[in-house]
């Protein structure tokens, strides 16, 4: 009998660490539709320091987040300097969706890449045009 109170008393306590032990987590969107300037290169995306995606032109990716505040960046591949954008803070809510996309923009000669969260109203459409790239750290 004492086996068993101590097998059932081992059990609650191991289901009831587990469930305090789970991370919250919130759904992001990266998105790229960055129209003709730099379509031919992919785009690669760090999120808090970490590569964590590379994107073609008119492409998106789902990645689950932890709750909280997190910092994303873009680098262009291809002849670049390597210099990361200006970084985009962003607040991750728990079972929340974030958009966030990726813009080039001309600036003289060079092309200037910049994040930007966005609302769903807005990723809508432009999801409804792109493919979703669900291996995000290898180039299709």
């Amino acid at each position: 009998m004492k086996t068993f109170k101590f097998s059932l008393l081992a059990f609650l306590l191991a289901t009831t660490f587990g469930a305090f032990s789970q991370t919250n987590t919130g759904k992001v969107y990266l998105i790229r539709s960055t129209g003709y300037t730099g379509s031919a290169v992919n785009y690669s995306i760090f999120v808090d320091g970490k590569l964590i995606c590379k994107l073609k032109n008119k492409s998106f990716s789902i990645h689950n987040l932890n709750v909280g505040e997190h910092k994303v960046t873009v680098v262009s591949g291809g002849l670049s300097n390597g210099k990361k954008s200006a970084p985009l803070t962003f607040m991750v809510a728990e079972n929340k969706t974030n958009y966030i996309t990726v813009a080039s923009t001309q600036n003289g000669y060079a092309n200037k890449i910049t994040c930007q969260e966005i609302t769903e109203n807005s990723a809508t459409p432009i999801l409804a045009k792109a493919k979703e790239h669900t291996n995000c750290l290898t180039e299709e």
